[in-house]
């Protein structure tokens, strides 16, 4: 975590809004850029006294850690690359609620790892790789480039031109590099570890840098390709954090979540907690091709015979003071899982700006 993101973030309990954050580092090295990075520490609330741990430059900003810990204590801990420190490895897990089964470990890692290795082809390498010359999906992402999801989240970032930003759910952090291009000071969040790491590396070469993803093919084979991210350090950072609690101290000018609306346990909630970190002049930035699979029908944002979802997702919006200002319901995104598996969304995309 960059020292410089300290002051920007603020406890995940509702209750600690006044609160501010102070930090414990054990260590820290500097970014190519010049500012400290902290690899590895404690920050602490001065409100309720909550510690989120610093991993691999990663901070865990999440309110209930023992939880997180979890599902998540044998992925940090069987880290190859920046494992944490002994001392790091014995806080983490004198908070675990339980010792984690090694072959969870091992297959959980493995599931994710090849989903950060998809999610960074999607995110940052949206040509078909060169071994697919003969890919008969290859006229269909060209011909769709120029207003594919990507496309249009530049176009809608330059129509807002913020100073400030929050990407939730930001995955590798296509988006957050996207916006620090346009020199947007931006925080990405994510609750899974090794994405939110893939970022920082891919992203800020920090705590080292990511240069080559896998492209994988059937079963485990895969070939390692060349990543070349476009974005500007100096204005981007990442952090573990839950899009459905509070991240920031002061509210933003522009609130994202692409792709995310239908995969959280509560919409409704989301929009309430994005529209809470988004400044009074400031607008919303949601994407979604509204899957709902895990979403309790209750819960559901439209989806139904009586309410189509992007409508229902307005009328949401409208009811909290938001106003469409673009929108289409009809963005492609294509991407590679696996060389015999591409994925092709048709997304609704929706900017809000606050009334």
């Amino acid at each position: 975590m960059k020292a410089s993101s300290l002051p920007l973030l603020r406890c995940p309990k509702d209750a600690c809004e006044q609160s501010s954050l102070t930090a414990d580092i054990w260590a820290e090295t500097e970014l190519p850029g010049g500012e400290r990075d902290f690899v590895e520490g404690v920050v602490s609330c001065t409100g309720c006294r909550g510690d989120y741990p610093i991993v691999a430059g990663v901070l865990l900003l999440i309110e209930n850690l023992t939880a997180y810990l979890k599902d998540h204590l044998g992925v940090i801990l069987h880290l190859t690359q920046t494992p944490p420190s002994t001392g790091m490895a014995s806080w983490l897990t004198s908070r675990a609620p339980d010792h984690t089964d090694a072959r969870y470990v091992r297959r959980s890692m493995k599931l994710e790892d090849r989903y950060v290795n998809a999610f960074l082809g999607a995110h940052y390498d949206r040509t078909p790789p060169a071994e697919d010359h003969d890919n008969p999906l290859a006229e269909l992402l060209a011909a769709t480039a120029s207003r594919d999801l990507w496309a249009h989240c530049a176009t809608l970032v330059d129509k807002a031109q913020p100073a400030s930003a929050l990407d939730a759910g930001c995955s590798v952090g296509g988006l957050t590099a996207l916006l620090s291009q346009r020199r947007s000071r931006t925080l990405g969040f994510d609750t899974s570890f090794l994405s939110v790491l893939a970022a920082r590396r891919a992203v800020l070469s920090a705590p080292a840098p990511l240069d080559a993803y896998r492209a994988y093919g059937e079963g485990d084979r895969y070939q390692e390709h060349a990543l070349s991210v476009a974005a500007k350090p100096d204005h981007a950072d990442f952090v573990v954090a839950s899009a459905l609690a509070p991240t920031v101290a002061e509210p933003v000018e522009l609130t994202c979540a692409v792709n995310l609306i239908d995969l959280v346990p509560d919409p409704a909630r989301l929009l309430d907690t994005l529209l809470s970190q988004t400044s009074e002049t400031g607008h919303v930035l949601i994407t979604s091709p509204y899957g709902w699979s895990d979403v309790a029908r209750d819960r559901r944002l439209g989806g139904s015979a009586e309410e189509s979802s992007p409508d229902a997702l307005r009328a949401a919006a409208a009811a909290r003071g938001l106003r469409v200002v673009w929108e289409d319901r009809q963005t492609p995104w294509m991407w590679r899982d696996y060389s015999r598996f591409w994925r092709l969304y048709l997304v609704d995309a929706v900017l809000f700006a606050r009334t």
